[in-house]
Order: structure tokens, then C-alpha cells, then sequence
């Protein structure tokens, strides 16, 4: 990176705000041709608003202030204005199409016509342009193989060499790694220190700190829709870095008193859960009435574990006791029948029935356990439904209430009800609060404790670290496949759990 070269990007005080939620504040951001600059912060810090403002996807507030591409004011109002004019964005989430070939994939949107007017493909030009995109990565990959069948690391690429069709100024990589294992990460870091010294410039967006001084050359530091700090890596220590994401303000006050439960019988245990570049041998117990959090980056493996005691994941091998018991064949009818729930990640895709009622949402893992089998008794359900709304605060008109029309936290507080339902004593809670607001968020933190006061234990797994040190008595930190730290509740500060979570070896 030439330091003396001029901006190829510059966002000067920009700012952009949903409703009364102020998502990025004052923005001031500079991006050098042949730089990599990685972008931090933790969930909500307004990384992906200011990725969505740099790649068109969004506008930013009227007035607020300006962007410019190479000394030039831009102003997109939509995607394709950015990647015509040299920004290309590859997003965390694939945009492939499994039955295309590479090339059609690289070239997908954009495939080259035959000039004879009947608009049929030009499968040559289609191939030199693919070929071209993945030269420019440095990389190798069959144009006519099925995208389906490649592995991760290889469909990461085809992703990177689709964004480089046009051979974008500036590059902007979204958890590029996520998915990757130690040795793809390598070849990956590499591959993207050789494109910056072509000159493009890159916007590296992670949460592992492991990668950082590996392949970036500045980072910027976002919390709460502010820049905290622009730094070069070599001046940070990954406990600097922690304590810039999570800032002395974020700590969620201790409003709960945690309790060590380590000593009271175990109601679930897990050993040598193993996942191919994802689980590495995770072991650990819960306790009774204990609510156990799971601290992880991104792509850790917090969801496989709990898919894979539920039972969802058949790929995920290891043992799975419940009382003492092992549980071999597990299945999400099984482990049901022994009283242990799942909350899903996706509330809304995995965890609701929409078009039916909160009610009858609720009962849905009770009928043939707890209610009677066959007949549906109306009178009796309606009647165990309307405690349940009461019992958890559930804010509804009635029982008859379409679930879809609540509000995201009475919606989690009736997936979890459903457990309560059906009498289960251990909860897998994944992502529990996840799109709900402050307010709710507390009501479902109060929730949890209130539970494990009755006994109920619960493994509670959060992208949002602050939340385990306000409702977990013990905190376990996943990195590299495994567990690596146990962290008692009182002392799981936000910063601490960072510290822990992103060192990742170094």
C-alpha cells in the first residue's frame, strides 16, 4: 500500500438512521488503492449499514455528508450504479446457483449474446470471461463443473472471482472466512495479499483477530454506529482490540445474582462432539437449574452443537447423556421425549407456525405428552394456553391470536413456551433474542432465570457476548473446534469473552 497515494475512497460525516434507531453516526472513512482495511465491532456496531452504503445497497441520511469514488462525489441508488463504477461486494451468505457450471455462475447476470439477434448465449465468451475473473484471483477451477459439487473453500472462490468480473477499484469481503478451515484460510489470506498488490483496495470485514495481522494493513474499530478508532495492525494487541469493540459503557449491568451450580447433579452431558472443520471434541456438562452459555465467533460451530444434542444434525458425532443416560440414535421426537427442547436460530422460519394462533403455537410439542393423545380437548387447551400467555408476560388479545401479528419478543416468549408446554427441564436456546428490542430482551432474560430458580437448566448461546455475562452462571469460550475456556458468570465480562473468543491461537 502506497501511503501517499490518494483516496480511491472517502465517506466524509456520513450518517444513516431507521426510525429513531441511528445506525451510523459521522462517519468519516478513508480507503487507499492496494490497502486492506479490516472493519470491527461487534453485532449492531453498523458494519453492515456502512457496508450497504459503500456497495449502493442503501442511501445514507439526506444531508448528512458525502461519498467519493477517486476524488469524485457519488451518490448510488442502487447496487448495479456501484459495481459499474468499480465496487464489488462478496457477502457472507453464497449467491450461487448449484446446478450452474462456474463460468455460468462467475458470469451469472451478465452472460456474453451471440451478435446474430436471436439471443442465444456466447458459451466462448462466457468461458473467457470466467477464465479471466478467476486469473485476476490467481486460481485455478473447472468452467464446467456444477458449483454443487465443489467443496466451501472452492465456492468461496467462484463467489470472489464473480466479484471480480469487472475488475472492481474496491473490494468489500463479508466474513470471507466464516466457513473456511485453518488451510483454506490460508490460501484464502493470500490470495486476497495478492489481489491488494494489483492496486484493489479491500474492506475486510471480521470478527477474527487471528486473521487481522495477516492480512490487513489498517482496521477500523465501529460501536454503536460510531468509528471508535482507525489503527494499523501491528500497533494493537488483541486485548486493545477487545476493549475498543466492547467499550466501558457496554457492560450490561449485573442486575441478577449468578449462581455455581457445578455442584448439583448433571442433567446433560456432552462428550467428544465432532464435526469436520467445525467441532473438534466438545465436551461439557450442564447442571441442574444452571443456565450454561456458549461464547463463539461467527461460524464456531455454537448452532452445530446444539443441533447435533437435539439430534437435527446427523453428521454431528460425539455422545449425548441425559440423566446419566446415553442417548444413541438421536432424534428431535427422542430427545423431546426425554425433556430436552430446541429454540431455533430462525425464530421465524424454524420456530412458528404463522398463520395459527399463540395458542395453539404453544401446544404444539405438548399434544401426546402432557395433553391427551387423539382428541383435541378445546376447552382444557385454551385453558392451559391463557396460564402461559399470563405466566410469561405474553402480550396478545387472546389465545386465537395469529402468532405472526406479535411482536418478535412475545413471539420468542411463546417458542419458549412451547417447551414449558410440554414439561421439558432442559432448554437449547439458540440466538434466543435475535431481532427483538431492549425491553424484550430483558423480559426473556428474566424468563430464563425465573426458570432456572424452578430447576429448568438451559444451554443459551448469543452472537451478542454481553448477554451471557447478564444471564449465564457459567460462560464455556469455543474456539478452534473446541472448548477452550470456562469463565464463571460474574466474572464473563463483555471484554473478557472477547479477549477469549478471538485470540484464536495466537
Amino acid at each position: 500500500m502506497d501511503v501517499s497515494a490518494a483516496p480511491i475512497l472517502e465517506c466524509v460525516s456520513l450518517s444513516k438512521t431507521y426510525g429513531t434507531v441511528k445506525a451510523l453516526v459521522d462517519i468519516n472513512f478513508t480507503l487507499r488503492p492496494g490497502e486492506v482495511r479490516a472493519l470491527l465491532g461487534k453485532n449492531g456496531a453498523g458494519k453492515s449499514t456502512l457496508v450497504n452504503l459503500l456497495s449502493g445497497s442503501q442511501r445514507a441520511d439526506e444531508g448528512s455528508g458525502r461519498l467519493e469514488l477517486a476524488g469524485k462525489q457519488v451518490d448510488w441508488s442502487n447496487p448495479g450504479d456501484a459495481r459499474a463504477d468499480g465496487i464489488a461486494v462478496v457477502h457472507q451468505e453464497f449467491s450461487l446457483v448449484p446446478g450452474l457450471s462456474v463460468a455460468e455462475n462467475i458470469t451469472l447476470g451478465r452472460w456474453p449474446v451471440r451478435r446474430n439477434g436471436l439471443g442465444l448465449i456466447d458459451r466462448k465468451a462466457l468461458d473467457n470471461a470466467a477464465r479471466h475473473a478467476l486469473d485476476l484471483l490467481g486460481v485455478e477451477l473447472p468452467l464446467g463443473r456444477e458449483v454443487g459439487e465443489l467443496s466451501i473453500a472452492q465456492q468461496q472462490l467462484v463467489e470472489i472471482a464473480k466479484a471480480l468480473l469487472d475488475e472492481p477499484r474496491v473490494l468489500i469481503l463479508d466474513e470471507p472466512t466464516s466457513a473456511l478451515n485453518s488451510t483454506e484460510v490460508t490460501a484464502l489470506l493470500a490470495l486476497i495479499r495478492r489481489l491488494a498488490e494489483t492496486g484493489v483496495a479491500i474492506i475486510y470485514v471480521s470478527h477474527r483477530m487471528k486473521e487481522i495481522p495477516l492480512v490487513a494493513d489498517t482496521m477500523t474499530i465501529l460501536r454503536d454506529g460510531r468509528e471508535v478508532e482507525t489503527l494499523g495492525t501491528q500497533e494493537a494487541s488483541v486485548e486493545k482490540v477487545a476493549a475498543l469493540i466492547a467499550g466501558e459503557s457496554q457492560e450490561v449491568a449485573k442486575s441478577i445474582s449468578h449462581r455455581d451450580r457445578r455442584n448439583e447433579p448433571i442433567v446433560l452431558s456432552v462428550q467428544d462432539l465432532r464435526l469436520p472443520h467445525i467441532l473438534n471434541g466438545v465436551s461439557f456438562d450442564l447442571h441442574e437449574g444452571e443456565v450454561l452459555g456458549i461464547a463463539g465467533l461467527l461460524g464456531s460451530g455454537r448452532t452445530e452443537i446444539l443441533e447435533g444434542i437435539y439430534g437435527l444434525r446427523r453428521d454431528v458425532v460425539g455422545t449425548v447423556s441425559v440423566s446419566g443416560h446415553a442417548v444413541r440414535r438421536r432424534t428431535p421426537r427422542r430427545m423431546l421425549s426425554l425433556r430436552v427442547g430446541l429454540t431455533p436460530e430462525d425464530r421465524k422460519g424454524a420456530g412458528i407456525v404463522p398463520e395459527l394462533g399463540v395458542g395453539e403455537n404453544m401446544l404444539l410439542s405438548a399434544r401426546g405428552r402432557v395433553l391427551p393423545a387423539v382428541w383435541i380437548r378445546q376447552r382444557l387447551e385454551s385453558a392451559l394456553s391463557r396460564e402461559f400467555l399470563r405466566k410469561l408476560s405474553i402480550v396478545a388479545s387472546s389465545v386465537d391470536q395469529p402468532i405472526a401479528t406479535l411482536s418478535g419478543g412475545n413471539q420468542q416468549k411463546a417458542v419458549i413456551g412451547r417447551l414449558l408446554e410440554a414439561e421439558m427441564t432442559v432448554l437449547l436456546l439458540d440466538e434466543a433474542t435475535r431481532g427483538i428490542d431492549v425491553h424484550a430482551k430483558g423480559q426473556v432474560y428474566k424468563l430464563i432465570r425465573e426458570l432456572a430458580l424452578e430447576g429448568v437448566s438451559s444451554i443459551f448461546v448469543s452472537s451478542e457476548l454481553e448477554e451471557l455475562s447478564e444471564v449465564c452462571d457459567r460462560v464455556l469460550v469455543l474456539r478452534d473446534g473446541r472448548i477452550t475456556e470456562e469463565v464463571i458468570g460474574a466474572n464473563a465480562s463483555t471484554e473478557k469473552l472477547l479477549v477469549l473468543a478471538m485470540k484464536e491461537g495466537i
